[in-house]
């Protein structure tokens, strides 16, 4: 209990500072309330589009009086409360200098425009909360992927509640959109809302509504014809998103660009495949490939126009030719690459990088991966790109830059069972030296532990997607069993392997470690060590969200081998392994959790002379067996000290389902087999835990209560344990 009660007042500060430093607090002498603590947050913020980038805001006016009334009075219709009243007063040193109520669309009375006041406050009177009552959709067709009424509010929670279901007309017309645009990703191309109408009832707020879809025949083809025309033919005619393309991919060959060029040729090709629906996104896919060929033979105005010829039509169904007729437009070449807002980065960085050479075909997607090498530099907010035609054929690539500052900084707050409350800071270092350089300094304290370290980047080597790194760190942490103090570094090269989607790394590391405060019997490695390693890491992820996954995976696979030529004591090869699988069960919020870790330390010498104390793995916590603290799910001695595993497996299974838009709870059951010897691998022996628990989403992550009981567990260990954790476990 005094542990929970020292944890609220750590939190409290530390959450109120946070929310001012990242800005999610805004102007103080502006004041909202009467909507909800965090609501009255969303609507101060919402002010902030008042005020003038830079310019701090000292007095207030009757005109921004009335600004800010419309925004608040349109972000509060917006949830539902179609009705609102707002009390407005203006003080000036702490007295008030005008006061009005908003209603009905109006002010009264209405702000003079010289009045002028240094603080204000809105108190808001939402009124009546209008929320879909009942939803009535007809006419769709047995194919349809969700229930009508997940179209037009969230329905993926155990509990959806009046507010989930707030009404407003925008609303209910972009549910009608998405269900429309459904079912054209069906093939459903002549799809119509024919009726749509709802009924208020102002007593309850309660809001009926109906409306009826045509879906009308679905669309197939097994066959297209790409048309290349001649320049002077094109017609300038926007392509729109809902048309659709084939599986087609053209080359021209040289002599057909250059017959192009001059308006000579005309060329036409059949293909034929397997019948499939004509969906949008199938043929926006065929189109975006027609034009990154004439982009890349230096046609950037290249437009492809859809049509389709009817072959066979019932009521039910469409077959007939998809048709792709294909513009080049004028032929260009690239005349300069122009950069703007780049400060003081050096240009012979940033021309590296765009990588456009002048006199060559104009190719708009060499210029797109321009723009994305110079985003992955890491010192610009924002890069966009512009065109300009200085000269019939001959055009400029203009790059406008928005850099990031020169030194920002960040706080750094968690909470776990273990470290009870972590925090400290982060400071970057942007684009040192004005060659793109990074450096960041990092320090976090809490009960358990203190560490710090320095990273500095040296980001697309060679103009490609290849980044230098290196690292200097420090730790000393308190664990269950022992004293650890870690200081080394570490420098390496890490690359992103595109056509895998697979993040790679190799580094060399130099570090010292030292296990005290530990009277161990018979020691099971070195408590003290240098160790000189080569390591690898691969990770890939393909998460719907890397903060609240609910679909997807995502793995990793890292290795280390320490050896004495690598300027260490040590020698040993460390393998480590694992990864993730999450999956929505059903359309009520359920979502299945998997994850999977193993690692291994092996050696050719004695283990007890090779394998430090601290390279062995100690499981146990809030995110690994959540019936133990942490390290405490490891091998034991015979006197019951904890020594750590050789071998590890890891299984976690969680379901969690999700309450209302704040609120899950979970059920898990946690399993890890451990191997204090390798002639033991992969596991001799098993320890369980099985529990529950509350997930709160928060903007940093799901902050988790979990207990967890040991159903198998060794005469020395407890029958559970809580636990609290800030982040997705696995």
């Amino acid at each position: 209990m005094k542990r929970l009660l020292l944890l609220c007042l750590l939190l409290a500060p530390g959450i109120l500072s946070a929310g001012s430093l990242f800005g999610l607090i805004g102007d103080p002498n502006v004041t909202v309330s009467g909507f909800g603590y965090f609501s009255d947050l969303y609507l101060e913020r919402s002010l902030e589009i008042l005020d003038v980038e830079g310019d701090e805001r000292k007095t207030y006016d009757g005109l921004f009086l009335e600004d800010a009334v419309w925004i608040l009075a349109g972000e509060i219709k917006q949830k539902g409360y179609l009705e609102p009243e707002l009390d407005i007063q203006l003080m000036k040193d702490g007295e008030v200098v005008f006061e009005s109520v908003w209603t009905d669309g109006d002010l009264e009375p209405n702000p003079p425009r010289d009045v002028e006041g240094d603080e204000v406050d809105f108190r808001v009177r939402a009124g009546l909360l209008y929320y879909f009552n009942t939803i009535t959709v007809e006419g769709l067709p047995a194919d349809m992927p969700s229930r009508a009424a997940s179209y037009f509010y969230t329905t993926d929670q155990l509990v959806v509640s009046e507010k989930d279901r707030y009404f407003t007309e925008g609303r209910f017309q972009a549910g009608l959109n998405r269900i429309v645009q459904t079912l054209k990703d069906l093939g459903y191309r002549k799809v119509e809302v024919t009726a749509k109408r709802y009924e208020i009832d102002d007593e309850t707020g309660q809001v009926n509504c109906s409306a009826t879809v045509k879906p009308g025949p679905i669309f197939y083809t097994n066959e297209m014809e790409v048309l290349f025309y001649y320049p002077e033919e094109a017609e300038t005619t926007d392509l729109s998103e809902e048309n659709v393309p084939a599986n087609v991919v053209h080359d021209m060959s040289d002599d057909e660009v250059e017959n192009a060029v001059e308006g000579k040729v005309q060329h036409t090709r059949d293909d034929s495949f397997a019948e499939k629906r004509l969906t949008p996104d199938w043929v926006v896919l065929e189109v975006q490939t027609l034009r990154r060929e004439g982009f890349a033979k230096g046609f950037p105005e290249t437009h492809v126009e859809v049509d389709f010829e009817v072959v066979e039509e019932t009521e039910e169904r469409v077959f007939g030719k998809l048709i792709l007729s294909v513009y080049p437009g004028a032929h260009a070449e690239l005349n300069s690459v122009r950069f703007e807002g780049a400060g003081d980065v050096a240009p012979w960085l940033l021309e590296q990088q765009a990588n456009g050479t002048p006199g060559q075909p104009l190719n708009r997607t060499a210029v797109e991966e321009g723009r994305s090498r110079l985003s992955r530099l890491g010192i610009f907010r924002r890069v966009q790109i512009n065109y300009e035609e200085v000269e019939p054929g001959k055009w400029d690539v203009i790059y406008e830059l928005t850099p990031k500052g020169k030194t920002e900084v960040d706080l750094i707050f968690g909470v776990g069972s273990f470290d009870i409350v972590r925090g400290g800071f982060e400071v970057e270092r942007n684009n040192l030296w004005g060659i793109a350089h990074r450096a960041d300094l990092r320090v976090v304290q809490s009960f358990k532990a203190t560490y710090g370290d320095v990273d500095y980047w040296i980001p697309q080597l060679f103009g490609q997607d290849l980044d230098f790194f290196s690292n200097i760190n420090y730790l000393h942490r308190k664990e269950l069993t022992f004293d650890r103090e870690e200081w080394g570094a570490r420098a390496g090269f890490q690359h992103f392997i595109q056509a895998l989607n697979i993040n790679s790394s190799v580094s060399y590391s130099l570090e010292n470690v030292k296990a005290t405060n530990r009277d161990f019997l018979v020691p099971p490695g070195p408590l003290e060590a240098r160790i000189g390693a080569l390591g690898f890491k691969f990770v890939q992820s393909d998460l719907d969200s890397p903060v609240f996954p609910t679909d997807g995976y995502h793995w990793y696979f890292s290795t280390e081998f320490a050896r004495p030529f690598f300027g260490g004591d040590v020698n040993y090869d460390s393998l480590e392994f694992g990864g993730a699988y999450h999956h929505p069960l059903g359309d009520f919020g359920l979502t299945g959790h998997l994850g999977f870790k193993h690692g291994v330390i092996t050696t050719s010498g004695s283990p007890s002379q090779e394998i430090p104390v601290n390279r062995r793995f100690f499981l146990g916590g809030e995110n690994t067996v959540r019936g133990y603290k942490r390290d405490q799910a490891s091998p034991v001695n015979a006197q019951g000290q904890q020594i750590g595993a050789v071998s590890y497996m890891l299984f976690q299974a969680e379901l969690e389902q999700r309450i209302n838009e704040t609120f899950s709870i979970v059920a898990f059951v946690d399993t890890v087999g451990n191997a204090a010897q390798i002639s033991d691998y992969p596991f001799n022996e098993v320890l369980i835990s099985v529990g529950g628990g509350i997930s709160i989403r928060t903007i940093v992550g799901p902050l988790r209560f979990e207990y967890g009981y040991n159903v198998k567990k060794r005469p020395i260990d407890p029958d559970g344990r809580f636990q609290v954790g800030l982040g997705f476990p696995f």
